[in-house]
C-alpha cells in the first residue's frame, strides 16, 4: 500500500504518566520525524476494526467481498489521511503518540505491517503515584476519572499496556525503552532507537535538544508538557516511595507486584 505519510508511520505508546510526553518530544526534535500532539483517535479507530471483525466480518465478507485484510486496508487508509496533513506540511516521516495506542499495538501491527511499535515502560509504583496525583474528569460523566482516584485501578492500567507490549514483543519492528534508561542515559537510549529506526547522528543530536523544540502549548492535553519543555531530570524515578501510602503501594503490588518482578523493577 502507497501511503500519504510516505513511509509507513511511526507509532508510540504506553501507560500514561510513563514518559510517552517525553519521547515524543525528543523524536519531533529530530526534524528527520515529526510527532505531533497526541490525537487520542487511533485508539478508538483500532477499537472499531476490533468490534467489526467480533460481530461483522462473516457478513462484510461473505456480502461484500471485505476479507479481513480489505477492512484492515480501509482503517489504513483513514488514519493515513488522518496524518497526512502533517506530513505534507513538514515533508517529515510521521509518528503518533497515544498513550493507549499500546493497548491496540496487535491491531495497529495488523493495519500497518511495517510500522515501527515503541513503546515506553516506567515502574508501575511511579506511574500509579504519578495517576493519582492528576486531576483528570471522564468526559461523559464529568466525574473524577477512576485511574486519579484508585490505586488498584491505575495499577490494572498499568499491568494491561505492559501485558499489551508483552503480547507484540517477538515483533521484529517493535521496540521497548524503559523510562528510566531515557532519563538515565539519554543520549544512548536515544541512539539505541534512532539506529533502529534508520536515523543518522545529526537527528540524534537535535533530539537530546528537545526542550528547545518543544512547544508545550501545542498539547493541551499532555499534563507532562511544562516538565517536557525543561532539559531531563532524574526527579521523578522512585516518587513512590514518598507519594504512596503504605495502603496503596500494598494495592499496586497485590495487582502488579509479578509484572514488576518480571520487569526488575523488585
Amino acid at each position: 500500500m502507497q501511503y500519504a505519510v510516505g513511509k509507513s508511520p511511526i507509532f508510540i505508546g504506553g501507560a500514561p504518566r510513563s514518559g510517552t510526553t517525553l519521547l515524543r518530544a525528543m523524536v519531533n526534535a529530530s526534524r528527520n520525524i515529526v510527532c505531533g500532539p497526541e490525537m487520542r483517535v487511533i485508539p478508538a479507530l483500532c477499537h472499531l476494526a476490533e468490534q467489526i471483525e467480533a460481530g461483522q466480518s462473516d457478513v462484510l465478507e461473505r456480502g461484500y467481498g471485505l476479507d479481513r485484510q480489505a477492512v484492515n486496508d480501509q482503517f489504513a487508509r483513514a488514519i493515513d489521511k488522518l496524518l497526512a496533513p502533517l506530513h505534507a506540511r513538514t515533508g517529515a516521516r510521521v509518528a503518533e503518540k497515544t498513550p493507549a495506542n499500546i493497548l491496540h499495538f496487535h491491531r495497529l501491527r495488523q493495519i500497518f505491517p511495517d510500522s515501527p511499535l515503541i513503546s515506553i515502560v516506567r515502574d508501575g509504583r511511579d506511574v500509579v503515584a504519578s495517576l493519582l496525583s492528576m486531576d483528570w474528569t471522564d468526559a461523559r460523566t464529568g466525574q473524577p476519572m477512576a485511574i486519579t482516584r484508585d490505586a488498584e485501578a491505575a495499577a490494572q492500567l498499568w499491568c494491561a499496556s505492559v501485558e499489551a507490549g508483552w503480547r507484540v514483543q517477538a515483533d521484529p519492528n517493535y521496540f521497548e525503552l524503559r523510562y528510566e534508561d531515557l532519563v538515565a542515559d539519554t543520549a544512548g537510549t536515544i541512539s539505541r532507537l534512532f539506529d533502529a529506526l534508520g536515523e543518522d547522528d545529526d537527528a540524534k543530536a537535535r533530539a537530546l535538544d528537545h526542550a528547545d523544540a518543544f512547544d508545550g502549548r501545542q498539547g493541551i492535553a499532555e499534563s507532562s508538557a511544562d516538565r517536557v519543555s525543561r532539559p531531563v531530570d532524574r526527579r521523578a524515578i522512585d516518587r513512590w516511595q514518598t507519594d504512596l501510602d503504605d495502603t496503596q503501594l500494598a494495592t499496586v503490588m497485590r495487582v502488579a507486584g509479578s509484572h514488576l518482578e518480571q520487569l526488575g523493577y523488585v
